[in-house]
């Protein structure tokens, strides 16, 4: 086994907080290791181009690692949910939708609202900042202005252009009287930092112009060109702790070679996603387990949608992915019957025609024979999706651990996935799916379809885009895996920046706050490196 000099830095992951770690640090002057077990993902290989798309997003690249089954992925052992990632530079935003709103206030203090859920160690007025610098260096398109959110400042490109889906939507919204606004997106409206405006061609999910933004595209170059060094199929398979206590570095697999290596590192950084993280660490030794947290409290968002078609056509399978956010529901009314709440996403529908005929959004499929061109004519661009996305209730029996019946290609344990919504989060279910009944109603639906995700016996099966929660931030290492700069209660020198550590789930897409997270720690190592790196 070769051993390799020692680096300031050894960051596992190269995904959106990874690449973000390795940019602010690289930056700062330091010696940054970044080790990534896939490899890089090329604008030309991507299908958008080619004429069965929509084949190929259902199965080589699709975004479920148990669908997809590349050699750059690990097996994940999960009955109950799709596991949604992708191993690669840029990791998951190399498939993403994009959207990019914040977490309110709220979702910071539920500890204090009901106390079914942990306060954060920090406030939104801590991560406010970094929401900012985040939106700077991706480039985030939107309109400042929402009187739901605390004021922020102005997106760095304007919003992208107003679909006649957001207007049939928006339309439904004031008929309800319900709060709606235009989604903030990391897509960029207009040429921003040398990638070009969208062109609103509607094959979202990824994007071969860079206009939507991909990690591997927009901050990996400059974190290399700062002196970063990347190595892909690299595939960390242990964090070796020394007799101290403090992480010493990590063993890897140079997968080109096959040869076993060792990284030595004075601070490790994990950035290896709700699934990732948790597996590493328990196929660490327990590492920074004794208190048996690593793993539990698996959030995945408590999720229901409608696919609804109205009369007309709206040109839903043209443009950005997404258009409008209502935040109607986003906080707690215990007069609803539970307690936290959702956000209602709405999204335009597939350009592809084959994926709408075999069930694009819900159970809806053409039939064959007669009536297939009847159907598809009054369906194919006359479709609108939205979510219902709400803050799921922790539960330490929702957990990851290690799958002790399959191994990755290098031996290393794959993933077990366990989670089941809870009580709270079924009542919360029900009631989402009754207000997208309402909305379908006062957008002037001819027919809609609801979707709970429950299987024929009753037994939910959730998309589970979101892996959060399963090494949360804390105010106490009884009931935590990281404190409130994300870094280990137990190793000192190890730090985890991705949706591992949220403490809550909150009601929209996790990518801009773990964002933040990620630039915020980063920002702490880099300013207090001399202290952190000794014992």
């Amino acid at each position: 086994m070769s051993r390799q000099q020692v680096c300031d830095i050894l960051i596992v992951g190269a995904g959106a907080t990874g690449s973000l770690a390795a940019l602010v640090l690289a930056q700062a002057g330091l010696d940054v290791v970044c080790l990534e077990q896939g490899s890089w993902v090329n604008a030309a290989d991507r299908p958008h181009r080619l004429a069965d798309w929509s084949w190929q997003r259902r199965t080589g690249w699709n975004p479920d690692v148990n669908k997809r089954e590349h050699a750059d992925d690990y097996p994940v052992n999960s009955d109950s949910s799709q596991i949604l990632m992708w191993n690669a530079v840029g990791g998951s935003t190399n498939v993403y939708g994009g959207l990019w709103p914040r977490y309110r206030p709220s979702d910071f203090r539920k500890g204090t609202e009901h106390g079914l859920q942990p306060d954060w160690p920090i406030t939104y007025e801590d991560i406010s900042p970094f929401y900012e610098l985040a939106d700077k260096i991706i480039g985030v398109s939107g309109l400042s202005g929402d009187r739901a959110m605390p004021p922020r400042e102005r997106c760095p490109t304007r919003p992208l252009p107003v679909s006649a889906v957001a207007r049939r939507l928006s339309a439904g919204f004031d008929e309800l009287d319900w709060h709606w606004w235009p989604v903030e997106a990391s897509v960029i409206s207009e040429d921003y930092d040398g990638r070009p405006g969208c062109n609103n061609c509607g094959v979202c999910n990824g994007c071969p112009r860079g206009s939507m933004n991909e990690f591997a595209t927009s901050i990996w170059p400059k974190a290399i060109r700062a002196g970063c060094d990347l190595r892909t199929q690299a595939r960390v398979l242990k964090i070796e702790k020394g007799a101290d206590g403090r992480a010493t570095g990590v063993h890897y697999v140079d997968r080109k070679t096959g040869q076993v290596l060792f990284q030595k590192a004075r601070i490790v950084v994990v950035a290896a996603n709700g699934v990732g993280t948790p597996r590493l660490l328990l196929a660490s030794e327990n590492l920074a387990n004794g208190n048996d947290q690593v793993g539990r409290n698996l959030l995945h968002h408590t999720l229901v949608a409608s696919e609804m078609w109205v009369n007309g056509p709206i040109d839903g399978h043209v443009g950005f992915a997404a258009s409008l956010i209502s935040r109607e529901f986003a906080e707690t009314d215990i007069s609803r019957g539970f307690v936290n709440g959702f956000n209602l996403n709405c999204v335009t529908s597939t350009p592809s025609a084959g994926e709408l005929a075999a069930g694009w959004f819900s159970s809806a499929r053409a039939p064959w024979g007669t009536h297939h061109h009847q159907w598809f004519e009054k369906h194919f661009g006359h479709s609108i999706g939205v979510f219902a996305i709400g803050d799921d209730l922790p539960n330490p029996e929702n957990r990851v651990t290690l799958d002790t019946t399959r191994t990755d290609s290098d031996g290393m344990p794959g993933a077990k996935v366990q989670y089941v919504p809870g009580e709270n989060d079924k009542r919360m279910m029900n009631y989402m799916l009754d207000r997208l009944k309402d909305l379908a109603q006062a957008c002037g639906a001819v027919e809609y379809r609801l979707q709970d995700y429950r299987d024929q016996a009753g037994v939910y099966r959730t998309p589970a885009w979101h892996m959060l929660g399963t090494c949360r931030m804390g105010k106490n290492p009884e009931n935590s895996v990281v404190n409130g700069w994300a870094q280990s209660w137990e190793v000192p020198n190890l730090f985890i920046v991705d949706g591992s550590v949220l403490t809550t789930g909150g009601t929209v897409n996790p990518t801009p706050t773990i964002s933040a997270l990620a630039l915020r720690t980063a920002g702490y190592i880099r300013d207090n490196f001399a202290s952190l790196s000794t014992a």
